[in-house]
């Protein structure tokens, strides 16, 4: 049985409860427009991610997180009462000085200067760009900073995740060798070939695959970015070397066993799960790759620290980081 509802006493022994002293203040209108821009966005990516993708989501919705930290900071007097208001071109400026201050980040960061990167703000005005277009809102767009890619590592680095893997391997005769292991030579060994980015690595298909006049060749299609940002993307046929080519047979004579416990029909990804996941045989997303390839660079800064190597020559646990690495290798070897 339900008891009776009292209201709360202002005198007497016992104190209120604190909950009761609290005032919530109210949502800005602002927010609330831009919450259902954002429940379009998200529509959209779940029946069109060609159109919205889960990168792009997300980074909508990081800079919507950032918008609602700041209002409260103090971006125009007016910024809180409408989407338009809180997009209009003083707000706008207000909250680049504060985002690129580091004045709204949620998460420590190691490195001790708190600023963001000139890409970073390029995402966040982007971003901005769509709400006021999804929301029919007049946008007057801040100059864009020019394109810059965050630091790289010396590219000696590189060389110690192969090491890595080839001392692992080392370990297992070629037959009992786990899948997960020829898995990762192989994912490696097109990485120092091609160079491809997560979402790149992650839509490679078997057809993508073609052996001709003795070598293997692969071809993929490279996203724009950067400064390349609108153009068409194009297919690009890179020749793998021997190694790599012989790494790909190892583990496509591994893979074509793998989707044998599944139902229904065979997935053309040239990257499928192994064991230990759950999802053996289905194909391999792009965090399942940054999982594994964070796992292998943490075992590698494990030994780095039992040598003494110095925290600013650790290799990095970024796909991307390594892969720009990989990327100043190569301009600088071609050159020369």
């Amino acid at each position: 049985m339900s008891s009776t509802a009292h209201p709360i006493q202002t005198g007497g022994d016992r104190p209120a409860p604190a909950a009761a002293l609290t005032a919530v203040p109210a949502t800005a209108p602002a927010l609330l427009e831009l919450e259902q821009v954002l429940d379009t966005f998200r529509a959209v990516n779940h029946t069109a991610k060609d159109v919205v993708s889960d990168a792009r989501l997300q980074q909508l919705e990081w800079v919507a997180g950032e918008l609602a930290l700041a209002i409260p900071l103090g971006l125009t007097e007016t910024a809180g009462d409408s989407l338009a208001e809180l997009l209009a071109p003083d707000a706008v400026q207000a909250y680049l000085v504060y985002g690129r201050g580091g004045f709204l980040r949620t998460m420590p960061i190691v490195s001790t200067n708190p600023t963001s990167f000139d890409t970073t703000e390029r995402v966040r005005i982007f971003c901005l760009e769509h709400f006021a277009r999804q929301a029919r809102i007049p946008f007057e767009a801040p100059d864009l900073p020019v394109w810059g890619l965050r630091p790289t590592v010396s590219p000696l680095l590189a060389d110690a995740i192969g090491n890595h893997l080839d001392k692992v391997a080392g370990q297992w005769t070629e037959a009992d060798r786990p899948d997960l292991i020829v898995r990762g030579l192989a994912m490696w060994a097109v990485m120092r070939d091609v160079l491809p980015r997560l979402g790149e690595l992650e839509a490679m298909r078997l057809d993508d695959l073609e052996f001709k006049r003795g070598q293997w060749a692969l071809t993929l299609v490279r996203q724009p970015q950067g400064g390349h940002r609108g153009q068409e993307p194009e297919p690009e046929t890179v020749a793998l070397s021997p190694d790599t080519g012989q790494r790909l047979v190892d583990w496509m004579a591994r893979r074509a066993k793998l989707p044998e416990r599944l139902e229904g029909s065979t997935p053309t990804h040239l990257w499928l799960a192994t064991s230990p996941s759950p999802e053996i045989g289905l194909p391999l997303h792009r965090r399942g790759i940054s999982r594994w390839y964070k796992k292998v660079a943490d075992a590698v800064q494990i030994a780095q620290d039992a040598d003494g190597v110095p925290e600013s020559d650790l290799v990095p646990t970024r796909w991307e980081t390594m892969r720009r690495t990989l990327l100043a290798q190569e301009q600088a070897r071609e050159a020369s």
